[in-house]
C-alpha cells in the first residue's frame, strides 16, 4: 500500500510515524518543501502525486489549502475518492 501525505506539519508528522508502524504500507510519500528522513519519501510537485497514484491519501497540509489539495485529487485520482 503507497500512502501520500499532503503536507508535513506537526500533524502531518504524527501521522507519518504512526503509519510508518504498520507493516502493510510499503511505502509512505509526503507532499512537502521540508527535509525529510530517509524513511519516507518525498513528493515535490503535484505531478508528482499523479506518478505515485497512491492507494491512502491524508491531508494535513495548512488549512486554506485543503480545499485547493482536495480540488486537484478529485481532478487528477477520481477513482481514489469513495
Amino acid at each position: 500500500m503507497k500512502v501520500l501525505i499532503v503536507g508535513y506539519g506537526s500533524i502531518g508528522k504524527k501521522h507519518a510515524e504512526i503509519l510508518n508502524k504498520i507493516n502493510k504500507i510499503k511505502k509512505i510519500y509526503i507532499l512537502t518543501k521540508q527535509r525529510l528522513t530517509k524513511k519516507f519519501n518525498k513528493c515535490k510537485s503535484y505531478k508528482d502525486i499523479i506518478k505515485i497514484d497512491p492507494d491512502y491519501i491524508i491531508i494535513s497540509s495548512v488549512t486554506t489549502n485543503h480545499y485547493k489539495d482536495l480540488k486537484f485529487i478529485n481532478e487528477n485520482l477520481k477513482k481514489k475518492l469513495s
